[in-house]
């Protein structure tokens, strides 16, 4: 589902997709970036296997995708979704505690990993939007000089 808001020409036009298989998050994170106003469209589908074509259809400034799917994980689609949109700042929202999955999927092309208990949706609605955190695998080599995990 797609919505454009048009009615102030003020706000910056930020583009965003939701992938999530929770129809719950999914549906809260998209009312509340549809009620932002530097939102000009948001796009929200629940697998995997749509969130590449969608990407590539909305040409999202900011992906909000959750780490695990079921059985699957977006590390399958990361590299792929990277490529499709190679300027969208890519925020996975996980309930995860693991560590090393969430420092894996930085290395495939995520640039931030956040936990679902440790921010608000609109902690994580400012992230996705106001920070575009970006962080290569040198950065995690030895001390942290930026956060990597909210």
């Amino acid at each position: 589902m797609t919505q454009r808001r048009t009615d102030d020409p003020q706000t910056v036009p930020h583009r965003v997709l939701i992938v999530d298989d929770e129809q719950d998050i999914r549906d809260l994170l998209e009312m509340i970036l549809r009620e932002d106003p530097r939102c000009a469209e948001v796009a929200a589908v629940g697998d995997l296997d749509e969130a590449i074509p969608t990407a590539r259809a909305l040409a999202p400034d900011a992906v909000i995708i959750d780490l695990m799917f079921g059985h699957r994980t977006c590390a399958e689609i990361l590299p792929a979704l990277r490529h499709a949109v190679p300027d969208a700042h890519i925020v996975i929202f996980t309930s995860s505690r693991r560590t090393a999955m969430s420092l894996g999927v930085l290395g495939l092309g995520a640039d931030v990993v956040v936990q679902k208990v440790s921010v608000s949706f609109d902690e994580l609605i400012g992230i996705a939007l106001d920070a575009p955190l970006r962080l290569d695998a040198t950065d995690l080599a030895g001390p942290p000089t930026r956060p990597w995990r909210y």
